[in-house]
């Protein structure tokens, strides 16, 4: 199967998305200064650190869920 580089694009966009508001201007801050310092672009860093405040959101949310769904 051929990578064509869509995944890599949604991926990324999944990434960035997450990061509104305040958490966006942190992260476009963050990623500015850590893109200098990596081979990775801003983008990258935006869609790494997108990814990983979604993952904790979830984790935050699903955590109290699957402890209710085991109570019942």
């Amino acid at each position: 199967m051929a990578d064509n580089g869509q995944s890599h694009g949604a991926v990324v966009q999944v990434g960035e998305a997450a990061l509104t508001g305040w958490r966006g201007s942190v992260g476009r801050a963050i990623a500015k200064p850590i893109a200098k310092r990596t081979r990775f672009d801003e983008e990258q860093i935006e869609a790494i650190l997108g990814l990983v405040l979604l993952a904790y959101t979830i984790y935050r949310v699903g955590r109290p869920l699957i402890r209710v769904l085991r109570r019942s």
